[in-house]
């Protein structure tokens, strides 16, 4: 994938909505967090994990690949 096809793919109108479904989630774990946090400390770690890696994924970035 060359650099022109990821942000192509980026502005998609299926990745953006994708990705601002994504972004729900995040603010639904979030949201967890902000009223349950602490009753449950591995729900909490499980919420906080999800959220971390669904970011991973909204956070990607074009890199160039090495040979």
């Amino acid at each position: 994938m060359n650099r022109s096809d990821f942000f192509d793919w980026k502005r998609h109108p299926v990745t953006e909505a994708v990705f601002s479904q994504l972004q729900d989630r995040i603010n639904f774990f979030q949201a967890k967090l902000l009223e349950h946090a602490g009753r449950d400390p591995i729900e909490d770690a499980r919420a906080s994990g999800a959220a971390m890696a669904i970011r991973d994924v909204l956070d990607i970035e074009y890199e160039e690949e090495t040979q």
